[in-house]
């Protein structure tokens, strides 16, 4: 059963577990690029950014997701119309992604842009000693 896309303002958690597959589906695909990404890092003589966004967009196109034939516009680094399959739903997605690289010298942090995701963010720091 396809659900309609604006039916997901009214069904906050199901909003939730479409985000959240989501975030794990691209989370877990470039996890599984990381050694190649290190490599390219390591090696790549392009700016950080631009080499950032084809790791993005090699890491996504090697994990493989279900393709809707339609155009999508914007300005983002991978940017794909697909389908989300879940076991009780179906539902045709619009996938953004937006990446962003940074090369800082002996750093220990990520750098994520919470305007960019509606979900909860819970931020962690590491103690020392």
């Amino acid at each position: 059963m396809f659900i309609d896309p604006q039916s997901l303002e009214t069904d906050p958690a199901r909003l939730e577990g479409v985000e959240k597959a989501s975030m794990r589906m691209v989370t877990h695909a470039v996890y599984d690029f990381r050694e190649t990404a290190a490599y390219i890092f390591a090696n790549e003589k392009d700016k950080v950014a631009d080499i950032g966004e084809d790791i993005t967009r090699e890491a996504l196109d090697r994990m493989g997701v279900s393709r809707i034939d339609e155009r999508l516009f914007g300005k983002v680094d991978y940017k794909k119309a697909r389908y989300v399959f879940h076991p009780e739903y179906a539902l045709r997605q619009a996938l953004f992604v937006d990446s962003k690289a940074e090369k800082v010298a002996d750093q220990t942090t990520a750098t994520l842009q919470t305007a960019q995701t509606s979900l909860r963010i819970r931020h962690a720091r590491r103690r020392s000693g």
